[in-house]
């Protein structure tokens, strides 16, 4: 059982680790290939199917977690010993880690998922004005700007929290 149970642990870590280092590694530079509307569609796409299998791999980490931690040591030890500190320092890092990827999901995510293509401008005779600057609406630059910020800011707390494991 505690085999079982450890190895469904470093599954599910290896999930989400491997999905956050892919986000911000590739996905969100690559975002710029494509137009405000195809950006928008493929975030929400994504983020929905990474998100929703996410928090079923956080679920098995955070239950076999704690049955791992009260097998090894004990709950008690998380505050009176060198290894609990180091749980107890885990458990911070997930809990920041799950904040900052629901503000990506929630909030970052949807604001990119909002942009269209842009409405054609017309003139009143049919024909089509100069309109705006070609290029991406500078919101659309911010939002995706502050979704690279947060993603790398999930990799430093990932890889923070993979050299606790290391410990």
């Amino acid at each position: 059982m505690y085999t079982v149970i450890r190895f469904l642990h470093l599954v599910a870590m290896a999930y989400w680790a491997g999905g956050v280092f892919v986000y911000a590694l590739a996905i969100t530079p690559s975002l710029t290939a494509l137009g405000p509307a195809e950006r928008g569609k493929f975030t929400k796409a994504f983020l929905q199917r990474f998100g929703s299998l996410t928090m079923i791999a956080v679920a098995v980490v955070a239950l076999s977690g704690m049955f791992l931690t009260n097998r090894l040591m004990g709950f008690s030890a998380l505050f009176n010993t060198r290894f609990g500190n180091i749980i107890l320092a885990k458990i911070i890092l997930v809990l920041v880690m799950l904040a900052n990827g629901a503000y990506i999901s929630s909030v970052l995510g949807r604001k990119l998922a909002s942009f269209g293509p842009p409405p054609a401008a017309m003139e009143p005779g049919g024909s089509a004005s100069a309109g705006p600057p070609p290029g991406p609406p500078p919101e659309l630059v911010k939002v995706q700007g502050r979704m690279v910020t947060m993603g790398w800011v999930q990799v430093i707390l990932m890889l923070a929290k993979l050299f606790l494991m290391a410990l």
